[in-house]
Parts: C-alpha cells; sequence; structure tokens
C-alpha cells in the first residue's frame, strides 16, 4: 500500500478532519536542500500532499500523539538536537534523523539515512540518556494509519468508559476492541503489541 491509500482507508473509518493537506513542493525543496539528504520518495509525498495543515493530536493511552503541522517541520528541533535556553546544539542526535511527531516529548522519527521508498518510523523514550529508537511502523503511511485508528477507537465508538480500569485489568473496552484488535491484527501487522501494550485484553 501506498501513503494515498492509507489515507482512503482512514476516511473509510472515521469522519474526523486531520488536514492531511500537505505542505506543498516549496517546503519539500526547502528541506532537503537545508539538510543536504535526499528525502525517501514516501516522506517526500508526505510533506508535499499529506503533512497536516495544523499540528493534530491523537488520543493514545496517557499522552497524545502530536502530529506536527507542514510549518513546524524543521532541522531545528528544539530539546532534541538544539537547546534554545543555552543556545546551542545538543549531542547525541545524528543528523540524518528527522522528527516529524512526539509523544509525550517521546520523539517520533524517520531515519533519512535509509534508503527504499517507504520511510520505517521510530520511536525513542525521552530523559533515558542516549536515544534508543525502536521501529514502530514500516512506512509513513501505516503510521498514520494506526495513529488514526488507536484515536477512533478511544473517541469514536463509544461515548464513555472507553477504557475500564478494575479487578480484572486495564481493558479497552469492548465494542471499541472487537473494532480495534481485528484492524490491528490486520495493518499493524508485526508492530500490533507497540501500539496496544497498554492494554490487558489486546
Amino acid at each position: 500500500m501506498n501513503i494515498k491509500d492509507y489515507i482512503e482507508l482512514i476516511g473509510s473509518f472515521t469522519k474526523a478532519d486531520f488536514g492531511f493537506q500537505g505542505g506543498g513542493g516549496s517546503l519539500y525543496s526547502k528541506l532537503q536542500q537545508e539538510g543536504n539528504v535526499i528525502f525517501s520518495e514516501e516522506f517526500q509525498e508526505y510533506i508535499v500532499s499529506y503533512a497536516p495543515a495544523h499540528s493534530q493530536f491523537f488520543e493514545c493511552v496517557g499522552n497524545p500523539l502530536d502530529l506536527y503541522s507542514a510549518g513546524r517541520l524543521s532541522w531545528l528541533m528544539n530539546g532534541y538536537n538544539y537547546n534554545p535556553v543555552e543556545n546551542k546544539p545538543i549531542s547525541h542526535w545524528d543528523k540524518t534523523w528527522f522528527l516529524f511527531a512526539d509523544e509525550g516529548a517521546d520523539p517520533i522519527i524517520v531515519d533519512l539515512a535509509e534508503g527504499g521508498r517507504h520511510s520505517t518510523v521510530y520511536r525513542a523514550m525521552h530523559g533515558a540518556g542516549e536515544w534508543d529508537f525502536r521501529p514502530i511502523a514500516d512506512s509513513i503511511g501505516q503510521f498514520l494509519l494506526c495513529a488514526s485508528a488507536l484515536h477512533h477507537a478511544l473517541t469514536g465508538i463509544v461515548d464513555d468508559d472507553v477504557i475500564i480500569d478494575d479487578e480484572s485489568g486495564f481493558n479497552l473496552n469492548d465494542r471499541s476492541a472487537s473494532w480495534l484488535f481485528p484492524f490491528f491484527r490486520q495493518y499493524a501487522d508485526k508492530y500490533y503489541k507497540d501500539w496496544l501494550v497498554s492494554f490487558d485484553n489486546s
């Protein structure tokens, strides 16, 4: 599947408007020139056609996932590769890591050093010393789909008690779970547990 297929699939289960409008070719050209790197075909398509017009927040268990607007995409990543208080670069951030989202300050990146048509998406925990990035999606499209599906399960299926935390464990409401878990088995593939590890009934 390409990113357009994933965006269309998102539209098939939710009416939420995530503002996937893109920043246009001028933004892509500017970022690529500034970084002196070649973006993957998929990440180029994401920036040009699908990066949201305004930052979008996707509900998760705990902190929401913040998908940056096209206008926020930059090589200057405050708190990650640059300290704005001390006005100096931060070491241990690889120059090919491009930040495009975070979850409670946990960075979500693509590694521009990787080849191929698609961009593997990685996440790391902040405040753990050195960055330990682990993959959470094989492509930008798969990442957007998983984030949108989890958001839909938490906000768009039942009105109350979507998460039940009692003596039986920390569980997703049965109605939401009956939609989300099979959906993730089909589309999240090997990242099923990475997205659903919080739920005892997953």
